[in-house]
């Protein structure tokens, strides 16, 4: 097993962040002054880029990637897991941690799918640190993710953040996970007709396949009409390849999202989009739709 030095340096996060009091320019210059003023607030500034992540008050404290690692060893040895991937997101601003189980594999609807526990952990202020899962289709390299439901929230980036990130190896649980796999487990089982692949494709375009030539161009843009054919390509290829069921027009999302859905054009964008983006949203509302359909 890699230690945190080793997992810092081959991700490519092995620098700091620092909290840098920020100063404003005024209109009275002396020479005590230079023509800067003091602030309340202060930078959380990439160390080794210069890189502005955030504006922050006092009471903020970083977290450094070193921190979050360890921590993530201390989760991983008290749970039989293996950290396999540490990913920055936009520049750093978010770090992704990937962890997974000596056996992380799991069939759904006769689909070999690899498990997986990520944290994110965010220096730019935008949230707190979370847990969430994972998971892969392994034919196709479809992914989803949702985050852990568990009391996570609370922790924010205030003076006390290094002793509660202490503390979350006796927290953090998989139930989630377990129940979240049963229930695709059930979608697997559960067919469908094409109404429920239509209305599944409304629910995230809001495009009618109703309405006339006429009426979809005059009401929506090329853009959108073009994200419906894919959707609608991805899903009939996955519910043909998997099975007309829930499981397969998930699936169907999930290839989308994975393979053609835009992303953020900069280095682990489409991961970025799956985890913390509007694909994990878009995977999220499908979701949601076959849980009520």
């Amino acid at each position: 097993m890699l230690n945190t030095e080793q997992i810092l340096e081959q991700n490519g996060l092995n620098w700091n962040v620092v909290k840098k009091p920020l100063l404003y320019a005024g209109e009275c210059t002396t020479d005590a002054n230079n023509g800067l003023h003091s602030t309340d607030y202060y930078g959380i500034v990439r160390e080794d880029t210069g890189e502005v992540f955030a504006t922050v008050k006092e009471a903020y404290t970083p977290t450094q990637n070193h921190t979050i690692i360890e921590t993530m060893q201390d989760i991983a040895g008290q749970n039989d897991l293996e950290i396999v991937k540490a990913v920055p997101f936009n520049e750093g601003r978010k770090v992704m941690v990937q962890m997974k189980r000596p056996n992380n594999n799991v069939v759904i609807g006769g689909q070999d799918t690899e498990q997986y526990i990520y944290a994110i952990n965010s220096h730019d202020g935008s949230s707190s640190l979370k847990f969430g899962f994972m998971n892969t289709v392994v034919f196709c390299q479809n992914q989803f993710g949702w985050l852990n439901s568990n009391a996570i929230s609370g922790y924010r980036h205030t003076q006390s953040i290094q002793d509660k990130v202490k503390e979350l190896p006796t927290i953090i649980n998989f139930t989630a996970e377990e129940e979240k796999i049963a229930e695709l487990q059930h979608f697997s089982g559960q067919s469908i007709g094409r109404d429920a692949i239509l209305e599944m494709l409304h629910s995230l375009t809001k495009i009618d396949a109703a309405i006339g030539s006429k009426e979809l161009q005059d009401n929506f843009s090329t853009r959108s009409i073009n994200i419906y054919n894919d959707l609608q390509n991805c899903i009939i290829e996955e519910t043909s390849r998997v099975g007309l069921t829930k499981w397969g027009l998930f699936n169907g999302v999930t290839k989308y999202t994975t393979h053609m859905k835009s992303a953020p054009l900069r280095e682990n964008g489409k991961q970025e989009s799956i985890i913390t983006g509007s694909a994990g949203k878009m995977n999220e509302s499908a979701y949601k739709f076959l849980l009520n359909y």
